[in-house]
C-alpha cells in the first residue's frame, strides 16, 4: 500500500490534471477506502493545497466560473445549432417519460422545443428550464432548489444532490462547455459537477448535447469521460476525429441538420 505522502503526490496530481476528483473516483484510482481519501484530502485541504468542495476536491487553480460565462449572453451563441439539436433531441422523447434535465441553453431549447401534447415528468435545476416547463399543463416538474446562481441561474447545493440521488429517470439530457481529447467533458462550475454526475447514475439512458463549437476546448472543471454516455447529439460542423472517437468509444452520434 502506497504512504501517505505517496497518496497525497498522487491526489494532487489527479486534481491539478482534472481540477475536480470526487470522493469515491480518488478512492478506487489509489485502492484505498474512502474515509482515508477523506482524511487524505482534510490534511491536503488545512496545508492549502486543495479546495474541498461537496462530493470531492477541486484544484486551488479553479475559479468556480469561466470568466465572462454568462447564461444570458451564452444563448445568443451558436443559436441555430442549438436548435437543431434541441429539436433532435426532442424527437427521442414518448409520452411518460421521466426526464432529467441539465442545466444550459441548449437544454433550455430542448424544453422549448417539447411537442405540444403528452405528459412528461421533469427533474431540473435550472430556472430558465423551468420557467418553460412551468406553462405545460400536462407536465409535472420536479424543481431541487438550492442556492440560485446569479451567472447560471441554476440552483445548486448539497440538498440538490442528495434529492437528485433519490430519484430515477429512463433519459437524461446532459451538456458540456467543453470536450477535449485528452481532458474529456467539461463544465465551468465546480459546483454543477456533482450534479451531472448524480443525473447521470440516476438515469437509464445518458445523452450529450453539445454543440461543434465546443469540441477541442477545455474548461474549468472535470466531470466525466464521453464514455460514459450513451449517445452524443451534435451538429454538421462536429470535426471528423471527434466524430471518428465518439464511434469508436461505442456511442451512437446523431448528427442534427
Amino acid at each position: 500500500m502506497a504512504s501517505k505522502e505517496q497518496r497525497s503526490d498522487h491526489i494532487l496530481d489527479m486534481v491539478d490534471s482534472r481540477h475536480f476528483m470526487s470522493i469515491g473516483d480518488l478512492a478506487k484510482a489509489l485502492d484505498v477506502s474512502e474515509m482515508t481519501i477523506r482524511r487524505d484530502v482534510r490534511d491536503l485541504a488545512d496545508a492549502g493545497k486543495v479546495r474541498t468542495v461537496y462530493g470531492g476536491v477541486a484544484s486551488l487553480e479553479n475559479g468556480s466560473t469561466i470568466a465572462n460565462y454568462n447564461a444570458q449572453t451564452e444563448r445568443s451563441q451558436h443559436a441555430e445549432e442549438k436548435r437543431r439539436i434541441a429539436l433532435a433531441a426532442s424527437q427521442l422523447l414518448t409520452p411518460g417519460d421521466v426526464v432529467i434535465l441539465d442545466s444550459g441553453t441548449t437544454v433550455q431549447q430542448l424544453a422549448e422545443c417539447l411537442p405540444t401534447e403528452g405528459a412528461f415528468t421533469f427533474i431540473c435545476y435550472s430556472l430558465n428550464t423551468i420557467n418553460v416547463l412551468a406553462k405545460r399543463e400536462e407536465t409535472t416538474v420536479i424543481s431541487l432548489g438550492g442556492v440560485l446562481s446569479s451567472k447560471s441561474y441554476t440552483f445548486s447545493g448539497p440538498d440538490a444532490v442528495q434529492a437528485m440521488q433519490r430519484y430515477r429517470a429512463n433519459k437524461a439530457f446532459i451538456g458540456a462547455t467543453g470536450y477535449e481529447l485528452k481532458h474529456g467533458l467539461t463544465c465551468s462550475y465546480v459546483e454543477d459537477c456533482s450534479w451531472k454526475q448524480a443525473a447521470m447514475q440516476s438515469s437509464v439512458e445518458r445523452i450529450l448535447l453539445v454543440d461543434s463549437s465546443k469540441f477541442g476546448k477545455v474548461s474549468t472543471c472535470s466531470f466525466a469521460g464521453v464514455e460514459n454516455f450513451d449517445m452524443v447529439i451534435t451538429d454538421t460542423g462536429i470535426p471528423e476525429q471527434y466524430r471518428y472517437d465518439l464511434e469508436a468509444k461505442g456511442l451512437k452520434v446523431l448528427i442534427a441538420d
